[in-house]
């Protein structure tokens, strides 16, 4: 049976894990985003030293965003600072998070 733990939540950004079904979901707005703790690592060590400035567009409306492309090329996800700020927040406490559940389950 699945049980969703919070992991770390920063601004709109949740970050749940499950040790039974070894899953863990990034949960942004109206967008979920489901890995395997092996895929969770994996896209973290890839996103890790990821800057906002390094890639920012300026949205039809005017706003500086930055579009992160998916392995999926119809779907990308977009983030103004704040939200880049507090995803990659979320993350690094998400790992940590891990990190002592592993220690403590051990």
């Amino acid at each position: 049976m699945c049980k969703p733990t919070v992991i770390a939540r920063k601004g709109n950004i949740a970050v749940t894990q499950c040790v039974n079904c070894k899953m863990v979901n990034i949960w942004n707005k109206a967008v979920l985003i489901s890995f395997t703790f092996s895929q969770f690592s994996s896209f973290v060590d890839l996103t890790n030293d990821l800057d906002f400035d390094d890639y920012l567009e300026t949205s039809p409306d005017g706003l500086e965003i930055v579009v992160l492309a998916t392995p999926y090329p119809d779907i990308s996800l977009v983030f103004t600072r704040v939200e880049w700020h507090n995803f990659f927040a979320a993350l690094a406490e998400a790992t940590y998070m891990q990190e002592i559940y592993r220690m403590v389950h051990s």
